[in-house]
Parts: structure tokens; sequence; C-alpha cells
């Protein structure tokens, strides 16, 4: 395994090789840019390293270093350009003048990724993905599949986009694209789809993720959780059925996490309430906005969100004093709209974090959501709040898996209307995310967002951290006592009242863009971090009549719409048919 990386470049280091940079530095891997033609000095020490550059810069730079004793752990190569430089290069590279580089057609392929080197390829072995191809997407044709030397990677039909081949010893993976994912470039879509830019950030990913599993950042457990949207707590909602749903849960391992609207905090009956409070190992509860109007934590008024989040919290607290059902301090944005104020507002009223399908705030001129964000385990970007991401199954499963290989939680987003086929859409979709191979931890969703962070070891016994929720559950497996050092992004105005550690405080320190604090983890034991924010006081807002009532209403009607009209075969259909007669007169 490599624990540092040499980027080369020629002349100057082009855009390419600087988001090359960016990128190996999101996964906390060292590099070092170095001229092709001062590599030498450094070539002596490329036992511990991974080369990364052009494939004609890095056909040279093996072939100067052929009589050395020293060489890299492996070479991730890529043309400059489909040109005639980058043809001789992976020709050099592979051996065999039969190799041609081609431009794509720029259409939709559907492309293959080999389960042959499972350890690189991880979770996304065996998937076939359709791929728009772009202009600086190169297919490799004319090569032999040989297992001792050449390996295609990612195929598509009868040429590959990746593969691995062997020149004077070392292993060479070549990826058919001349760009590299820009982690800078803004997301403008409602969610960030791995498709957009497969053959410029799958093969880099799996590489840097393969080759450095030692000094990269990695998460310390991907945990698993299905959402689902505003059901009353009760046996039957809609579609769902949640005894049946219990017992599907314990066939298949999964949980289920039901977002609640709190002005429904009265409506849970005892009866109700036994379900979920008896099997708090299969269901859980989070918050899902305060009186679900449209729109309402998309405010940017700072008032008027702290009002929802402080009534959104009481009115759950009374619910809990009721039902004795425990809920997690959760938010779960209706219609999946916030502001770029709001995470702030929920930060400093203590919410363990958000969870959400749009990954950009209402106010678009104030979204900064770049992929770097949507690639990391929460979206930090707004008040260092994090705001964990989740896909319905229409995502497709490539995005589940490419969320996995980046080590970001699980988490499933469900409406009832999802059920109606009793569950066998949704059970598909868990076998299919189990048979990645990649060990999903079902579990609560409080859960799984205390145990979401990265961690990487710095020297043996001594980790760095990086947390994200208020609260963090660190493990330690091994037998001998660990020193971590832990990190969270800053909140403007450095609004910490107080860092505990199982219930010791713990001093912290400060800088540029991290508070930094130590903690000791003692053998076979896993600690509870919390960190506590200096409430904001919320003042009251008045809420008129007329809005009460429009509030009500719009519960009613919600309800009426989930429990009888989409339920009920014979009115759904005129339902249906008048929605849509509505969209197109609209």
């Amino acid at each position: 395994m490599a624990k540092k990386a040499i980027i080369l470049y020629e002349g100057t280091p082009s855009s390419r090789e600087v988001r090359l940079g960016r990128v190996l530095d999101f996964f906390g891997v060292p590099c070092q840019l170095v001229a092709l033609t001062g590599l030498d000095p450094v070539s002596k020490g490329w036992s511990d390293c991974a080369v990364f550059g052009s494939a004609h810069l890095v056909a040279s730079a093996l072939n100067q270093n052929g009589a050395k004793v020293s060489q890299p752990e492996a070479c991730f190569a890529y043309p400059s350009e489909i040109s005639d430089p980058s043809r001789s290069g992976v020709r050099t590279l592979f051996g065999d003048v039969g190799v041609e580089l081609r431009r794509s057609t720029a259409n939709t392929t559907s492309l293959h990724v080999s389960q042959e080197i499972p350890a690189l390829v991880g979770p996304m072995g065996g998937l076939d993905v359709s791929v728009r191809l772009r202009s600086e997407d190169g297919l490799l044709e004319g090569y032999v599949d040989r297992e001792d030397a050449l390996c295609s990677v990612i195929s598509a039909g009868n040429a590959s986009v990746f593969v691995r081949s062997i020149h004077r010893g070392v292993p060479v993976f070549f990826s058919g694209c001349s760009e590299i994912v820009d982690l800078d470039q803004p997301v403008t879509r409602g969610f960030c789809d791995v498709r957009d830019h497969f053959c410029s950030a799958v093969p880099l990913v799996m590489f840097i993720r393969f080759l450095f599993s030692e000094v990269a950042w990695r998460a310390q457990e991907v945990g698993g959780c299905l959402i689902i949207d505003d059901p009353l707590l009760k046996p039957r909602y809609g579609f769902c059925n949640f005894p049946q749903m219990r017992d599907l849960m314990r066939r298949y391992g999964f949980t289920t996490n039901i977002a609640f609207i709190p002005w429904n905090w009265r409506r849970t009956s005892k009866e109700s309430s036994d379900l979920f409070r008896n099997d708090p190992n299969f269901f859980s509860v989070s918050i899902h906005g305060c009186d679900h109007t449209s729109g309402e934590f998309g405010a940017t008024s700072v008032d008027a969100l702290r009002a929802a989040a402080h009534t959104a919290k009481e009115r759950m607290h009374g619910h809990r004093r009721r039902t004795g059902v425990e809920h997690d301090p959760v938010m779960v944005f209706p219609q999946g709209v916030f502001s770029s104020a709001c995470p702030g507002v929920l930060q400093r009223a203590n919410f363990l974090a958000a969870v959400n399908t749009e990954v950009n705030p209402s106010d678009l001129q104030n979204s900064r959501t770049r992929i770097r964000d949507v690639w990391d385990i929460a979206i930090m970007s707004y008040d260092g709040f994090p705001i964990f991401t989740r896909r319905y199954a229409s995502h497709g499963l490539a995005n589940f898996a490419f969320d996995l290989l980046l080590g970001k939680p699980c988490l499933i987003v469900a409406h009832h209307d999802f059920f109606k086929d009793g569950g066998l859409e949704l059970i598909d979709l868990v076998t299919s995310i189990e048979s990645l191979g990649c060990a999903v931890q079902w579990r609560s969703l409080g859960a799984v967002l205390r145990r979401a962070c990265r961690r990487r070891l710095v020297r043996p016994g001594f980790e760095e951290v990086e947390m994200y929720g208020n609260e963090l559950l660190l493990k330690n497996d091994t037998g001998q006592r660990i020193q971590v050092t832990v990190r969270k992004r800053k909140s403007p105005g450095d609004c910490i009242a107080e860092i505990l550690c199982d219930q010791t405080k713990v001093r912290w320190k400060n800088a540029s863009e991290h508070d930094f604090f130590d903690v000791a983890i003692p053998p076979h034991t896993e600690i509870l971090i919390r960190v506590v924010y200096r409430e904001d006081a919320s003042r009251e807002i008045h809420r008129s009549l007329r809005f009460r009532a429009s509030v009500a209403l719009r519960r009613i009607f919600s309800e009426l719409r989930d429990e009888y009209l989409l339920t009920n075969r014979f009115l759904n259909a005129p339902t249906r048919r008048l929605k849509t007669a509505l969209r197109k007169a609209i």
C-alpha cells in the first residue's frame, strides 16, 4: 500500500493536476507535484509512493526508473487528451502496438464494473451503469485480457474505460478519461448523480481507496436506515402496514425511521405507541419540520426559523411525555426545503443533525454546495451544521454503491406509496444494497448519525477523527488504549458552550476552520462525545387563527389523500386524472 502520492507534470501543472491534488487532499492523502525533469531525486523514495500523471509521462518515468531498485507501489495514468502523444504513451504502457485509444461518440453507453479485483472496485463491483459518455472520455480497444498482466476493470462492450496493466513490474491503472473531476464545481441539480461524471470520478476514487487504505480518511462505520416521511404513529398509514414492516425488518435485517410531523404530537394513541416503543431496534422517530407547511424551514428570517425549531422541539418533548416514544433530535426538512440560514439556527438549537434529499438551499444565490460537500460524510458548508444526504430508490443502485465507496451513510427515503406493492420494491433495494459487499450496519437513524465520522491513523496508538453531528460515538475495537484528536467544523461566532466526553468536560482549542480537542479511548470501549451549543433565545411568533386553521386543513386533506384516495383504486384513478389536468392547466 502507498503512503504518499506524486503527481507528474510537464512544464507547469495544468488544471487537471491541480484538480487531482484537491481530490487527494480531500481523501487525506499527502501528495507532491513533481516535474518530470526533476523526477530523479524523488524516484529514490518510490517504494511507498503511487505515481499519477498522463500516460506518456508515466511511461517515461517508469522507463527512466527501470534500472533503479526502488519502484512505485502503483501508477494511475490518463490521457493528456485523446491525441497522438497519449496514444503513444498508452501503447508503451501496455506493451502492445495493437492497443488503440479512441474518443467516445458521446452517447449513452452501458458500463460494466468487473469483480476481478474486489479490493479495488469495492461495492461497485458487478454493477451495470447506463452513462452518457462525454468527448473527453476515451475508450481503449484492441487489448486482450491477460490475468497476469492486463485486466479490464470498467468496460463498455468490447472496449474499456478503466484497465489495469503491468509495466516493468509496476501495476498501472489507466483511465481513458482525460479530465479529473472538479470537487469545487457547484452542484446545480437537486441531488448529486455519480453518472454525471462517472468516468472522471469513479476510477480515481477506486484507485485512491485501494492504494491509500492505510493513510486516507476512512469511515468508522457505514450505517443504514430507511426513512419514511409523514406517517402518523399508528399500525397502518396509507400503504404502510407497520406490523408487516416489522416482520420484514426482522427477516431482512434493515431498520426504519419515521419522520414524524410535530403538529401531530397529540394524535398518537397509547395502543399505537406500544408498537413503536417496544421495538426500538427496528423503529425510530425523527422530527419532520414543525407544522409541515410549504417551505417553513426555507424562511430567511432567523426569528421565524428559531420559533419553528423551538416549537418543533417542544411538541416532540410533549409527544415523548404522552407516549413514552423516544425520538432523535434530527430534522428532516419538509419537501426538502431549507434556507442557507436554517442550519445555523438548528445548530444553536442543539439538533444532532439534519437529513435531506435536496442538497441546495432554497435561496440559491446563497448556495455553497459543491461536489466535495456531497462526497463528504455530510454537507458542512452551512455554518458547520451537518446535513446528511439520503436517496430515493429511483436514484439508482450505482449512486447508493458510490456513496458506500465514499463511506457515506446509506439513507433511503420513501413515502407510504412506495409500499403499495407490499414492500417488494423495498426488499429488492435492500437485498441489492446488501449484495454490494459493503457491511452496512442497519441502526436507528440517530445511532447511524452518531457513528458517522471519518478516521485516519497518524501513527500506532494515535488517530485523527473528523466529527460531523453534535454527538459522536467513538469506538476502540483494539486491545490497546488509543489517543484521538477530534476536529469539528467551526460555526460562526464560536457558540460552543461545552464539550463533554462521557459527561466529563473536555478542553478545546480553535483554529481557522475547525475546533480541536483530544480524548483517549480505553481498549474495547465506545465513548460518547457531545458538543453543546449556547442556545439563542426564541421569541414566540403569533400564529393567527386563520394560519392555524389552514395548517389543520392541510394536514387533514393530506391524510385523506394518503389514507383513502391513494389507497382506493376506484378513487385513485379520478384523482390522478384531476391532478394531471390541473398540472396542464397551470
